[in-house]
């Protein structure tokens, strides 16, 4: 090899001995030799000096396989919490050898799955590695959002297969297929979480998927599946809707927080009434009262000439005792022929017009005519 080196494999990987190496053990091989001091210089064979010079750099030199296990350990730690995918910059960061990935990929223990990912196994991909996937493929400043961010934290009842992927306005991105991605002003670095997968926390992709939704019940249901699920507060969503300065939907989901937080049944109370007048459905009786032997018991609608009994429930009944009491409330109800139907908020929000069809029905079976206008 030109440059005065020379090279020998020690222990696996190529280790590089110098002349100045070489010589510093020729001296050491010739001192206490026959012939010291009669002026006559020994210099032993290249062979025994380049031996010397092994043995040294083998002390100091990781085998190959031990480097190989080692990398391979530092890897599955890396991708621990990225449901097994890791990127090739987070690899060198983490002090993998370049020489693994190739080595790793070509033996099929691990699959090359886009420019700078892989997946630590050679096993069909689950949706949390793909989602991942996404987000190394993005960019190394680019987070989970939105409704993937709510599946990868666990939030039941979403059928998204697009992975949403955002990264702050004016980055330069990449743009994988089959993924999302949405340069927004309202990403905020402080926001993400980087233990494990770069993610946004539920509340913030509740928010960001309320507002990138198709329709009102879609961000609707967003925002209360994080919340009934307990992933999210109705705090910490409300601490993100105030950094929302303008958006059609900065009402809606206002007052929705505000029928989430449980302190607003009555305003629940009247908008089902509105809900009822828009249809020409009949005027309930509002807060009648019942004596009972433990005080006065208020009910929400009452229609005495059809025995029916309307609770609007908001989050505060999904309690344990609150909903013992309304089961009491009921069937005390029921003893005196009144048929009892609640309506959940949440529900009322989603789709407020199906709620309707299914009372008109009722009052219409009750013997309900509708008046020709």
């Amino acid at each position: 090899m030109r440059g005065g080196r020379r090279k020998r494999r020690v222990g696996g990987p190529l280790a590089y001995v110098c002349p100045a190496t070489l010589a510093e053990g020729a001296r050491r091989q010739t001192q206490g030799r026959a012939g010291e001091g009669d002026g006559r210089p020994q210099i032993p064979a290249y062979g025994a000096a380049a031996r010397w010079a092994a043995a040294q750099l083998s002390a100091m030199t990781i085998p190959r396989s031990a480097a190989a296990a080692h990398g391979r350990a530092v890897a599955r730690e890396r991708a621990a919490g990225q449901a097994g995918a890791v990127s090739r910059r987070q690899l060198a960061a983490a002090g993998v050898p370049r020489w693994l990935v190739p080595l790793e990929l070509r033996v099929g223990r691990w699959q090359r799955t886009g420019r700078q990912s892989v997946v630590l196994h050679n096993g069909p991909l689950s949706a949390s590695t793909k989602r991942a996937i996404a987000v190394l493929e993005v960019g190394s400043s680019a987070a989970l959002d939105g409704v993937s961010a709510l599946q990868y934290a666990g939030v039941t009842g979403l059928t998204d297969t697009v992975v949403v992927v955002s990264t702050a306005k004016g980055s330069t991105p990449q743009h994988p297929a089959g993924v999302r991605v949405r340069e927004t002003r309202r990403f905020r670095e402080q926001d993400v979480l980087t233990t494990g997968l770069r993610r946004m926390p539920p509340a913030v992709a509740a928010l960001h998927a309320a507002l990138w939704a198709v329709t009102d019940k879609q961000a609707t249901l967003f925002v209360v599946l994080a919340v009934q699920q307990r992933f999210a507060t109705v705090a910490d969503v409300a601490e993100a809707l105030a950094g929302v300065r303008r958006h059609p939907r900065r009402r809606l989901l206002a007052r929705l927080l505000v029928d989430l937080a449980g302190g607003a049944e009555s305003l629940g109370e009247l908008d089902v009434g509105a809900g009822l007048r828009r249809r020409g459905l009949p005027e309930p009786a509002r807060q009648s009262v019942r004596l009972r032997p433990n005080g006065r018991e208020y009910l929400d609608c009452e229609f005495p000439g059809y025995d029916l009994v309307l609770e609007v429930d908001g989050v505060g009944h999904d309690e344990a005792v609150v909903r013992l009491s309304d089961l009491v409330r009921d069937i005390r109800l029921a003893a005196e022929g009144h048929t009892v139907i609640r309506i959940p908020l949440v529900a009322w929000r989603l789709d407020e017009g199906a709620v309707l069809d299914v009372l008109e029905q009722l009052f219409v079976a009750r013997g309900w005519l509708r008046l020709a206008a």
